[in-house]
């Protein structure tokens, strides 16, 4: 069975779009959703939805996700922004390539929910199998036994999901699969398009370069409206 790990923070414009998706898709799972402290309608939305589990932590999305890996039941853990919807058949694409021993995890690719050159141009790199060029916006799915034995996220306050494949990946096969996520653009046409992803890339070499994580998260605001 998939898990579905969802870390929220002041997410109630997006929960009901996620939640629609969720119980469309066709294959069963189970969905966690674990909230940061948020200061709006998220806990209240999320209690609404009988099939889902709503649990708190202190902020920080690493420690929420690994609190939610710590309830689940399944074998697979999916680890879901509350901003990114999965595509048709996205479970069941998951179980087929977790099916194969060698594989430790994976990550679909990505689509913006806006359309133009840009976001295609951004959206074709993530078709890439390659760390540097994976994020959580993904949808990152691992393997539980092995989240287990590689020792879960590490807390730290931004690129856990970066951190965690470095070492997932020297452990088994991580896929690329041929489906898209569509995740929101919101935080691209906050801070403009090239400007935003400029950062990214600034983050990602300031941290291979030995920057602290801490000193990294003060250039990426959580959440985005």
């Amino acid at each position: 069975m998939v898990s579905i790990i969802i870390p929220v923070l002041n997410e109630e414009k997006a929960i009901p779009a996620l939640m629609e998706n969720l119980c469309s898709q066709e294959e069963s799972c189970e969905v966690i959703m674990v909230d940061g402290g948020s200061t709006d309608q998220s806990v209240e939305i999320c209690s609404k939805y009988k099939d889902l589990t709503v649990i708190t932590s202190e902020n920080g999305r690493a420690n929420q996700m690994n609190m939610g890996a710590g309830i689940a039941k399944g074998n697979v853990l999916l680890f879901l922004h509350a901003d990114t919807l999965l595509p048709k058949g996205g479970i069941k694409s998951i179980e087929a390539a977790m099916g194969e021993e060698d594989t430790v995890g994976g990550s679909f690719y990505m689509k913006f929910d806006m359309e133009n050159f840009a976001f295609r141009f951004f959206s074709a790199f993530t078709r890439i199998n390659s760390a540097y060029l994976t994020y959580g916006d993904q949808a990152i799915f691992i393997r539980k036994s092995v989240f287990e034995e590689i020792g879960a996220y590490k807390q730290l306050p931004i690129l856990e999901d970066f951190e965690i494949q470095k070492r997932l990946r020297k452990n088994g096969k991580f896929v690329k699969l041929p489906l898209a996520v569509i995740t929101s653009a919101r935080r691209f046409l906050h801070n403009g398009i090239f400007k935003q992803q400029l950062l990214n890339i600034a983050m990602v070499c300031a941290y291979e370069l030995g920057c602290s994580p801490a000193k990294i998260k003060t250039f990426y605001k959580d959440t985005i409206h």
